[in-house]
């Protein structure tokens, strides 16, 4: 995941998150009739690393307004106001609603079809500059912009959209509703949290680990002798040799060094033991 705070715009931040690193993509109603980020956030079991307020609601009775589906079930369905966003195979897809979609949300207005700014009448009595919440896509990543004070207009998004080459990308409910909260935290400018109908959120994969394995042993004893001839070994690379380790994994005592999320670096340690002579692999146990 990547936030990007644009150069001399110090009112946008943009969430670029590879669709690689997404374990699930949800467009989540909200307790009814409306619930803060926060109270979301920590009611659920398995926490997203990003929530989004999402699509536009009305403030008196907290009623979805345009058109929305959660999880199959159509909570709104405005038959003018059908284009938007559906989740498909954990894929966001600008289209026109269709029963496939698992989650689906109503762009006011869209904004980016296909790499083209889109030319539309809808949404015109908020288009002014406000605070904003935009959800977008490209082939390999998700975005979410959030837009801070003074705001931008409908043309200054598309421009925006244009510049970073993000090629499909819908309005959302904005103002006082715009928020983001990383890991349970608000990031946005807002102390107020406004109860909203509906949240977008964002859950990523476990990282994977990769460690570089050169010994395995029924004898514990065994092991921990070859893990002092490994932590003896002289290191040149910085891996990190004197601090070899013994896990047991699978019933067998293992030999392993480091413990990378960049998979390169483990590679640079394997291909270092294999020069010095030792049988090792890389593994993510």
């Amino acid at each position: 995941m990547e936030i990007i705070k644009p150069e001399g715009l110090s009112c946008i931040t943009i969430y670029k998150v590879p669709f690689a690193e997404i374990e699930k993509l949800d467009f989540a109603q909200c307790a009814q009739p409306t619930e803060t980020l926060e109270h979301f956030y920590n009611r659920q079991e398995k926490k997203p690393k990003l929530l989004f307020n999402g699509g536009f609601f009305d403030m008196d009775n907290g009623n979805t307004v345009f058109s929305y589906v959660d999880e199959g079930e159509i909570i709104n369905l405005d038959a003018s106001f059908v284009e938007g966003i559906g989740l498909k195979n954990n894929r966001p897809v600008l289209d026109l609603y269709n029963p496939s979609y698992k989650d689906f949300i109503s762009g006011y207005p869209v904004l980016m079809n296909d790499g083209i700014p889109v030319n539309t009448s809808i949404g015109s009595e908020i288009n002014y500059k406000t605070r904003r919440t935009i959800m977008g896509y490209d082939e390999f990543n998700f975005y979410m912009l959030i837009i801070e004070k003074p705001g931008y207009n409908f043309k200054e998004l598309k421009e925006l959209l244009s510049m970073f080459n993000i090629p499909n990308a819908i309005n959302l409910d904005g103002g006082g509703s715009t928020r983001i909260l990383v890991d349970g935290v608000n990031k946005s400018e807002q102390v107020y949290s406004r109860p909203v109908d509906n949240v977008i959120a964002v859950y990523l994969k476990d990282p994977v680990i990769y460690r570089v394995q050169t010994g395995a042993f029924t004898k514990k004893a065994n092991a921990e002798a070859y893990k002092k001839e490994i932590q003896n070994l002289t290191d040149t690379i910085g891996a990190g040799y004197k601090n070899a380790y013994v896990r047991i994994v699978d019933g067998l005592y293992k030999v392993q060094v480091g413990a990378f999320s960049v998979k390169a670096n483990a590679e640079r340690v394997l291909r270092d033991l294999q020069e010095k002579g030792y049988n090792a692999f890389i593994t993510t146990k």
